[in-house]
């Protein structure tokens, strides 16, 4: 690679670690969440591919969920989908797809005979309306089976059953994601 790639790598490098751009929020939040893998357990099948191979040429598969990981011990199969949101609709509820999107995850886990789950970030910015520079930030963590995620925008009642630990390992037991 040479001098001009280099500099291009470190100005990417800046912009991953400091965008407030959803399309870079994104992709921090489903490495973190490919990062709560355990290498030693799971092993990556299949990853969609970046927005960047995208803007080049579109490939199709990156319509399926994020990650297809194989429980190595068992070889049982299943898909992760991330999604990073910062905040809730004016009905409270998390939008986390689309009607046709939906579709796609539900048509993917029936035809490949694997079940697919909807990884969901929520950062939520809190303020002091009397004072603008306050803010705080607080981070949320929510892995939904899909047919728990029967619509694109879900009410507290039904993701918050699913909250977990932001920082928590994910682990595959009985044939469930926790």
């Amino acid at each position: 690679m040479g001098f001009l790639g280099k500099i291009g790598d470190v100005f990417y490098k800046i912009e991953y670690h400091t965008s407030d751009a959803p399309e870079i929020k994104g992709k921090r939040f489903e490495d973190h969440v490919e990062n709560l893998f355990s290498k030693q357990y799971f092993k990556i099948i299949e990853k969609t591919h970046s927005h960047k191979t995208n803007a080049e040429r579109y490939v199709e598969s990156s319509k399926n969920p994020d990650f297809i990981f194989e429980y190595m011990p068992t070889r049982e199969k299943f898909a992760v989908e991330c999604k990073f949101r910062t905040q809730l609709n004016n009905q409270n509820q998390l939008e986390w797809s689309y009607p046709a999107q939906l579709k796609r995850y539900q048509d993917f886990a029936y035809h490949r005979k694997i079940p697919v789950y909807i990884v969901i970030g929520l950062e939520l910015i809190f303020g002091d309306k009397n004072d603008p520079d306050y803010e705080e930030t607080e981070s949320f963590m929510f892995n939904l089976p899909l047919g728990a995620a029967k619509y694109p925008a879900l009410y507290e009642s039904i993701f918050a059953k699913y909250e977990r630990d932001y920082d928590k390992p994910f682990f595959w037991k009985n044939g469930k994601l926790y």
